[in-house]
């Protein structure tokens, strides 16, 4: 049977062949359902308290992970501060950045650190997840950022909303700052997210305009389709917001039953 990777894969072609525009309903299959039984085995100190672990694990420099053959070591890279003013948050493929619509979560305005975690194999490095953090309080839920017109659905659902994935790159992006940052020129777009990310490394970092800012960064192991999340405290407010690069299988985990 078809394994995720493959099936990522195929839909993303399909949608880039098609057009530069994100898709429309951006609900795809799982790899859920699927004959890949290989779990990962996730070594940390680090005390998650919602499901699943490795969301805020990978963050730990103690953090190992090995998935059949693949070994899997994190830690966390600080790439800066991002200015949120609206409220309404944006992630996507910076090819897209101009049609996207933004989450119908509010989140707080301020200044507030974005990070990566990092993977290491052997003599590779990856993006696994990024986020940015609004509060130090402990998270209890996970759930989806969602777009409107986008249902809620559990994390272990064999479907989830994600976002396609052409460049290699994905971005946060407050919704004044992208309705400014997309009546750029092109040439600026493409000194950003290819000559400036090619001389970072293609990792991410900060970038500053017009007295707004984006953060970018690469997507795992590239084009692909991705998911974001949110964290949620035990009042509901919002913690961090996450994308996830597809790194760690975590769906193939059992969930763990909260207790509260």
């Amino acid at each position: 049977m078809i394994s995720i990777k493959i099936l990522l894969s195929i839909l993303t072609i399909i949608v880039s062949c098609n057009s530069y525009r994100q898709p429309k309903e951006s609900l795809l299959l799982t790899g859920n359902n699927l004959s890949d039984t290989v779990k990962p085995v996730i070594t940390t100190s680090f005390k998650a308290t919602a499901y699943p672990d490795i969301f805020e694990a990978a963050f730990s420099n103690e953090t190992k992970v090995q998935e059949g053959d693949i070994k899997y070591s994190f830690y966390m890279l600080d790439i800066g501060k991002i200015k949120i003013k609206s409220g309404k948050l944006i992630a996507c493929d910076p090819i897209v950045m101009q049609d996207i619509m933004p989450f119908v979560q509010n989140f707080p305005k301020g200044e507030f650190p974005v990070h990566l975690a990092m993977a290491n194999t052997i003599n590779d490095e990856r993006v696994a997840f990024s986020r940015i953090v609004f509060s130090d309080k402990s998270i209890a839920k996970w759930e989806f950022a969602l777009q409107k017109g986008q249902k809620p659905i559990p994390l272990n659902d064999t479907s989830f909303y994600c976002y396609g994935v052409d460049a290699g790159t994905g971005i946060f992006i407050d919704s004044i700052a992208n309705n400014i940052f997309s009546k750029k020129d092109h040439s600026e777009w493409e000194n950003i997210f290819i000559a400036k990310a090619e001389k970072n490394g293609y990792k991410g970092f900060i970038h500053d305009f017009d007295g707004h800012n984006l953060a970018t960064f690469s997507t795992g192991y590239g084009d692909g389709c991705y998911a974001t999340y949110i964290g949620l405290d035990r009042q509901g407010n919002v913690v961090q917001i996450l994308t996830d690069f597809g790194l760690v299988g975590w769906w193939k985990i059992e969930e763990k039953k909260q207790i509260f």
